[in-house]
């Protein structure tokens, strides 16, 4: 329901707020006062594009601001899809700047066009002679049907199970693609496979390779230095070693008499260990490293081998090469055991058929008992708004070849405006007012059945008068008892039909022509009401036909 809307700096409303009913708001005023206007404002919250022709003062920003009250259509589920904060009072904001940059906001996160304009949707139904296409979309009549049929409970496990079917027969066409791409490829990973399992990669082999390959290329130039260093060390007669053995001897005499020289004695005599140590390792080093040609080739070979498999599979080393070697092994065991996947979902998909067409069935069944029932109560409906021989029928071709997201039905509103006339698609026989009149009616049909939105009658009753008129005002009060209704109108008959009742009018000064909207007590709905039915100056006569219309 909509609350509140408060326009600022749009075409020529400088600025105005209305505060709605929840019933029936009539909104009036004279030709050009500014009506379509408000109409383009309330379509920006909805979603419309606009652009700075709609700003009154380029200097400012256009706004227009709407409160909903939301609790009854259960929406949280969408607010937590889209990524909103949910609250049961919903605020829509549009703001288009003098730049073009036009933002929107729900509840103060700013959201896209389409995200308003999916929204707007459930929110708001316009309908006018030019917006009444929804009539025709084939998901809204069978939305109308189901909710005669009271088919909630039906549809909903019906499109669970759809849902689980329509994913399963996915994965079945994406196993037989994977399979013909895998037995195509069966010979190729076999051969690449092979070469690898030959090779034999280990995962640190490389670096113990490129370590024997230095040792190997540089065997003379390790085994000279070695022994350069071994003979420095304690090859010769003055050998480092040989010199300080000479001056440990030399400390010992002073030992006896400075605590001092004793522990450098120690310190002096761990250092020539060390040393003898370092002179072992020398001499194997010296006595192992043997200049090998043989094993120097075989080494290279190995490196050759493993950097030509490293750039052929694109890999740095051999941990990624081996992990490569997995993955062809599984794709090569997945080209046994997908065939296993696809009979077994192949099996889901035959139980999920089964349970489609059961579903379906019942709610075909309840669908075909409740069309006639729509078609006696609207062609009550069309009586009592002035369309005595006008008929509604449904139609319903049933498609068992296959499941769509409603089931098997085929939907279709046939419609008669005269006696005597063939049945045909709405949009090829109906009028635009006889369009506005039937959408009346099917919204006051199942207006105890559903939370419907709030509906925007945008001069629907052109074109009618007198009787009509006053057949179609019932109709819309009896509508906004359950759900609230704004219509604009130039028919007294419906303007006395109001819980709430809004004037628009223009006023002018030497620069600008400005809109107004006002809301009206009693006394000047009563004055309205008289202006409509004869026009200015209206005589004591016409006042109390005014109130007749407002109280009958």
């Amino acid at each position: 329901m909509l609350t509140a809307l408060h326009v600022k700096n749009y075409a020529i409303i400088r600025e105005s707020e209305i505060y709605f009913d929840k019933k029936l708001n009539i909104i009036t005023g004279e030709t050009g006062a500014g009506k379509s206007i408000l109409m383009g404002a309330l379509g920006l919250i909805l979603g419309d594009r606009a652009d700075t022709k709609v700003l009154m003062n380029v200097e400012e920003k256009c706004i227009v601001e709407g409160i909903f009250k939301i609790k009854a259509y259960q929406l949280n589920a969408y607010f937590e899809d889209e990524g909103l904060d949910y609250d049961d009072t919903c605020i829509i904001r549009r703001e288009i700047s003098s730049s073009g940059k036009s933002r929107a906001f729900i509840n103060d996160t700013p959201v896209t066009l389409n995200q308003l304009k999916d929204l707007g949707t459930k929110l708001v139904d316009i309908v006018s002679q030019n917006q009444t296409l929804q009539l025709n979309d084939e998901s809204f009549q069978l939305s109308i049907l189901d909710a005669i049929a009271e088919n909630s409970v039906e549809k909903r496990n019906y499109q669970q199970v759809y849902h689980l079917w329509k994913e399963a027969s996915r994965i079945l066409v994406d196993l037989k693609q994977r399979e013909i791409q895998a037995r195509k490829d069966e010979d190729y990973l076999k051969f690449v496979l092979n070469e690898l399992t030959e090779a034999k990669p280990l995962e640190e082999e490389q670096v113990e390779l490129e370590r024997k390959l230095d040792v190997l290329s540089h065997a003379e130039l390790i085994k000279q230095s070695s022994i350069n260093a071994f003979d420095v060390i304690e090859g010769n007669e003055n050998s480092i070693i040989q010199q300080l053995n000479l001056s440990r001897q030399m400390m010992l005499s002073g030992a006896k008499f400075h605590p001092e020289l004793e522990a450098l004695i120690q310190r002096l005599s761990s250092t020539i260990i060390e040393l003898k140590d370092i002179s072992a390792e020398l001499e194997t080093i010296a006595e192992q490293t043997e200049a090998n040609p043989e094993v120097l080739l075989q080494v290279e070979s190995r490196l050759q081998l493993l950097f030509n498999l490293h750039k052929k599979h694109q890999v740095l080393n051999n941990k990624e090469l081996i992990a490569w070697m997995h993955k062809l092994e599984a794709d090569l065991s997945q080209i046994g055991s997908l065939q296993d996947e696809i009979l077994e979902t192949e099996k889901s998909i035959r139980s999920f058929e089964e349970q489609l067409n059961n579903l379906a069935q019942k709610l075909s069944e309840k669908r075909t008992s409740a069309s006639p029932k729509i078609e006696q109560e609207i062609q009550k409906l069309l009586v009592q708004v002035q369309m005595p021989d006008a008929q509604l029928k449904v139609e319903n071709k049933i498609d068992q070849s296959t499941f769509h997201a409603n089931g098997i039905d085929h939907i279709s509103f046939l419609f008669s405006a005269n006696k005597g006339s063939t049945f045909q698609p709405l949009n090829k026989v109906a009028s635009g007012g006889e369009l506005s009149r039937l959408m009346l009616c099917i919204k006051s049909l199942i207006n105890d059945k559903v939370a419907l939105p709030t509906i925007v009658f945008d001069e629907i009753d052109t074109g009618i008068s007198g009787e009509a008129a006053l057949k179609v005002s019932q109709v819309m009060k009896k509508h906004a008892d359950k759900h609230q209704v704004i219509a604009i109108t130039h028919l007294p008959q419906i303007a006395g039909k109001a819980d709430a009742h809004f004037y628009i009018y223009k006023s002018s000064d030497k620069h600008t022509t400005t809109t107004h909207i006002k809301s009206l007590n009693e006394t000047e709905r009563v004055e309205e009401i008289a202006r409509m039915l004869h026009g200015e100056n209206p005589s004591a006569k016409v006042i109390e036909a005014a109130k007749e219309l407002m109280h009958s």
